[in-house]
């Protein structure tokens, strides 16, 4: 599965997945052509370049309606053009076409979830969830968390925050969000055991090598504090967490 790695979707939608990729099962077929174009626009999508990916889009607009695969493109370049409305009804396009789409789902439900319709969003992410065949169910499961949390029901945002986990144990989100939910919670050991497991699960992301130090460091553990400082400067020289690290080496003993 891939990722959007866009700047703007990460601070609108979250946890929401970029790939129009659907189990091969249920692909649409569609002629060579219009496939190719299909193609191109999702490459101008990956590199960030929604427009162009969009005009591409529109170019088959006639040959390509009914196919969700093509709806699912466009929701995602109107969302990247913070074009919601026009977003929300390309993910239902592509949800009529095939209704076990996951991403739809899950994207559909994120969009909800930031404009606060929040049973709007637990359906999609309740939906998405239920679909075996959906390769991402970290994704809704953080979601669901994610919700609760914004309605102040913790207990909720940890028992689904730990069902992403279950569902990918090396999904470095979910440690994150888990840790910092036992943190508000004043959760400390717990806190610090959960970005442990995390950064044995995912032990090259500097993210949570940085949490688990300043873990360790609000424990009083300074010199393992400063074990895991110096490993990121040293093998994530070039991260914004490395630089964060030096800061903190600077004034450790």
């Amino acid at each position: 599965m891939k990722y959007w790695i866009v700047i703007f979707i990460v601070i609108l939608i979250g946890c929401a997945s970029k790939g129009p990729v659907i189990d091969n099962v249920y692909e649409q077929k569609m002629p060579d052509k219009l496939l190719a174009r299909i193609e191109l626009a999702e490459r101008y999508l990956w590199d960030g370049a929604a427009r162009d990916a969009l005009k591409q889009l529109l170019i088959v607009r006639d040959d390509a309606l009914g196919y969700a695969r093509y709806h699912f493109d466009l929701a995602m370049c109107y969302l990247a053009l913070d074009q919601k409305q026009q977003a929300i009804q390309e993910f239902q396009k592509a949800l009529k076409q095939n209704p076990i789409y996951g991403e739809a789902w899950n994207n559909l439900g994120v969009i909800y979830l930031n404009q606060r319709k929040f049973e709007l969003a637990k359906k999609c992410f309740e939906k998405a969830l239920s679909i075996l065949t959906y390769s991402t169910p970290e994704l809704p499961a953080l979601n669901m968390a994610r919700l609760y949390l914004k309605q102040g029901n913790y207990d909720q945002a940890q028992k689904y925050v730990r069902l992403s986990i279950q569902k990918n144990w090396r999904y470095a989100d979910a440690y994150l969000f888990l840790a910092r939910l036992l943190t508000q919670e004043e959760k400390l050991e717990q806190a610090n055991k959960v970005l442990q497991q995390g950064v044995e699960a995912v032990p090259e992301d500097p993210r949570l090598i940085l949490e688990y130090a300043k873990s360790l460091l609000k424990l009083g553990y300074s010199q393992k504090a400063k074990h895991w400082f110096k490993e990121l400067v040293q093998n994530y020289a070039k991260t914004k967490e490395a630089k964060v690290a030096r800061d903190y080496l600077e004034f450790l003993p």
